[in-house]
């Protein structure tokens, strides 16, 4: 069958073999997974499959819908009867930049960029520094896998994996993450939220797709430096304090760009009805099935905010004996100031708890040193 544009054709066919790919790199880890299986673990890997199954529907009907849209316009440029099923598409694919197009239809508008930007905040200031942090702590090898698998899958299947793989793997005593990494970190964290506040603003213009390349590099730049950024083996509070400013400069900026998307939400409203609870809700799920890409993505974000609450419920209840007040209060406010805000929070207050554990244990010893020292000291007289 003769194709016109076989090199768009074989491009679409190299995502879905990247992503094959990406899942047989972290499969030795999901088969550990599988055989240390416990409830927590079987929750995270049903949660993939159910974040799969709820972006992914949307995301074949965006390319049916693209295809569509296309077919209706092209059938004045070509001549489409006697074309091949595989040859239109690579006219489809030649003439239509898929990337582009579904990007910029989750970014442009006030409501649309409102469920958007909570997945772009939360993948570049709390989802990069957590597969670092934590893959570092359990050295789980080829984390930059689960954030590529989560750019070109969805952020919540590569999330639900690596918590599953996280809970498999349980960290390593005194094992932190080093200055360096830390730095590299911050870095990218603070470039990453730039890149989202400036989105809105470039989103129809040219600058647009530069700054979305941007904000893609900075997610896996700091996973990909880790392999060649030296590590301690030792732990101090000052690396853990280093961690926990981490997360709550993360948590206190995608805080402030949700609440200021929210008053430009509510600056456009527009009234349809006598309650203005009412017209909001109408208009957050109008526009969450207005168009499939954005189905799509505001699936992933909804996942997200469930994956987030489930992770703090089960590290929780494992890293406390009874779940602190703190932890029920994020869980619970979690639907409505979004994970993006809520789960860089409890990682801080997890890394508030460890601080707080080793100080008093330090106290502790030193109490019993000087106790001995004393009672040595008095047999001596």
């Amino acid at each position: 069958m003769f194709v016109e544009y076989p090199f768009q054709v074989s491009i679409l066919a190299s995502y879905f073999i990247l992503i094959l790919a990406l899942l047989w790199r972290i499969s030795p880890q999901l088969k550990q997974c599988v055989q240390n299986v416990t409830p927590e673990i079987s929750l995270f890997l049903g949660l993939a499959v159910v974040s799969f199954i709820s972006t992914w529907t949307y995301m074949f009907k965006f390319f049916a819908f693209s295809y569509n849209e296309w077919r209706d316009v092209a059938g004045y440029r070509y001549s489409l009867e006697g074309m091949g099923s595989l040859n239109a598409i690579s006219y489809w694919l030649n003439d239509v930049s898929l990337f582009d197009s579904a990007w910029r239809q989750v970014c442009v508008g006030a409501w649309q960029w409102l469920w958007s930007h909570q997945l772009c905040s939360l993948t570049v200031a709390v989802w990069t520094p957590i597969l670092a942090i934590e893959g570092f702590k359990r050295r789980i090898p080829h984390i930059w896998a689960y954030m590529i698998l989560g750019q070109v899958v969805a952020i919540s299947v590569g999330a639900s994996l690596f918590f599953a793989v996280m809970l498999s793997n349980q960290p390593i005593r005194n094992k932190r993450a080093s200055p360096k990494l830390l730095k590299a970190l911050t870095l990218s964290t603070v470039g990453g939220i730039i890149t989202v506040i400036v989105s809105p603003f470039v989103a129809e213009t040219g600058g647009f797709m530069p700054n979305l390349l941007v904000m893609h590099i900075l997610l896996v730049f700091p996973l990909v430096a880790l392999n060649y950024i030296p590590d301690t083996e030792f732990a101090s509070n000052k690396t853990g304090l280093h961690v926990m400013v981490l997360y709550l400069l993360a948590a206190g900026a995608n805080f402030s760009i949700y609440i200021h998307q929210w008053i430009e939400c509510l600056t456009v409203l527009e009234a349809e009805s006598n309650s203005f609870t009412y017209d909001v809700f109408h208009k957050l799920f109008t526009t969450f099935f207005g168009h499939p890409a954005q189905s799509s993505i505001s699936y992933d974000i909804v996942c997200m905010q469930i994956i987030s609450m489930a992770w703090m419920y089960t590290e929780s209840k494992k890293a406390f004996k009874h779940m602190p007040n703190w932890c029920v209060y994020l869980l619970l406010s979690t639907p409505v100031l979004s994970a993006s805000v809520t789960l860089p929070l409890f990682f801080a207050g997890c890394e508030y708890e460890l601080i707080s554990v080793k100080k008093k244990d330090k106290i502790e010893s030193s109490i019993v040193v000087e106790e001995i020292s004393y009672q040595l000291v008095s047999s001596d007289l």
